[in-house]
């Protein structure tokens, strides 16, 4: 375990282990927005996708790219803000992951108001983020988001499961006496929906009613 600490805390880039779904199936909620007044709509929103100008940059290229499943994805500065406490927060602890301070990326979201449905896990539970540090750029992040196949799937959608989050938020936090110097969080989330099935969830799974 020490040796893998050192490693990790002398590696410069590194992104946490992805996210992964639940075994309940979600409803399935259909998009009536027209393609080219939702490009609008985002790009005058797109402060509410970040606090700073490289967190609004990754946030515009995950939403833009060509391979991105959403037919909807909104700015949402509930997850921003989320993001931008999750990013300073690994800068100030000096790694990457999902659990800084014991508290899971769900949890972190419904501590701050946002309605995640039930079936969404509880304390340490994460269908909602990813995490990478030590890439100087949106572009660079966004790169290796891309290439891990765990992140691309969350991130762009690949699973139905997925394909129901439609809104996000993006934080970077930037200390240089910090291992990886740069910190980038990505919330990719949707509310609890009155046709959501009828569950309670906890860390070690769901119970049916």
């Amino acid at each position: 375990m020490l040796i893998f600490i050192i490693i990790l805390m002398f590696f410069s880039a590194s992104i946490s282990a992805a996210p992964a779904p639940t075994d309940i199936t979600p409803p399935q909620i259909v998009s009536t927005a027209n393609s080219s007044e939702q490009i609008d709509k985002t790009l005058s929103n797109i402060a509410h996708c970040g606090q700073n100008e490289a967190a609004q940059q990754l946030a515009l290229l995950i939403m833009q790219d060509a391979d991105q499943q959403r037919a909807t994805l909104l700015c949402h500065p509930l997850l921003a803000q989320a993001a931008a406490d999750k990013a300073k927060a690994m800068a100030q602890a000096g790694i990457v992951n999902h659990y800084i301070g014991g508290l899971g990326a769900n949890q972190r979201l419904r501590m701050l108001g946002y309605n995640l449905p039930a079936f969404y896990s509880g304390t340490i539970g994460n269908q909602v983020e990813a995490v990478a540090g030590g890439y100087s750029t949106a572009e660079e992040a966004w790169d290796a988001f891309k290439h891990s196949p765990t992140h691309r799937s969350h991130l762009l959608a690949e699973l139905p499961f997925y394909q129901q989050q439609i809104h996000i938020g993006v934080g970077f936090y930037y200390k240089w006496s910090s291992p990886h110097v740069e910190y980038w969080a990505i919330y990719i989330a949707r509310e609890a929906a009155a046709e959501d099935p009828e569950v309670s969830c906890f860390d070690i799974g769901c119970i049916l009613p």
